[in-house]
């Protein structure tokens, strides 16, 4: 807890500079889920909505585009997030097991940079869209934005 406060503190120091995305400590898969037999993990990311509108009153709101850096910064991915104008879901992105960074729309805070850990044989998902009511009682397990609003699991590895 004192660790994600004085991150959230580093964090709100930084964000003065319009210039430069937010950054935060890692997301991770959730703690209870399995883990299988494979070199690849997923990746799913809540981005901020985008509104499209199809004939005279039809809205749909899918996930905004993102991008994935490994961990030398190299781009490695760019993820549209959708499959079409009318998709409202993320796109789940199987990718190698590791530490990536991902530039993305966040609601409330524009352009985010986030470490995020992929793990082999689960999936990470990151939550921007301002939607994530996690379990109770998960409080310490979580990475938060500096509002206070959660967008993922604490990663178990470092």
């Amino acid at each position: 807890m004192v660790k994600n406060i004085a991150g959230a503190a580093l964090v709100l120091a930084f964000a003065g500079c319009a210039s430069q995305p937010l950054t935060l400590s890692s997301v991770g898969p959730q703690p209870a889920s399995t883990k299988q037999l494979s070199y690849l993990g997923g990746l799913q990311v809540y981005t901020d909505l985008e509104t499209h509108q199809i004939g005279d009153s039809t809205y749909y709101y899918p996930h905004s585009s993102y991008e994935v850096y490994n961990s030398a910064g190299a781009r490695v991915k760019i993820v549209e997030n959708h499959r079409g104008p009318m998709d409202e879901n993320p796109t789940l992105v199987a990718i190698p097991a590791g530490h990536y960074t991902i530039l993305g729309a966040s609601a409330n805070y524009g352009n985010v940079r986030l470490p995020v850990t992929v793990e082999a044989g689960k999936t990470t998902v990151l939550h921007l869209d301002g939607n994530w009511k996690p379990a109770a009682g998960a409080h310490d397990q979580l990475v938060y934005f500096p509002n206070g609003e959660p967008i993922g699991w604490q990663s178990s590895i470092k």
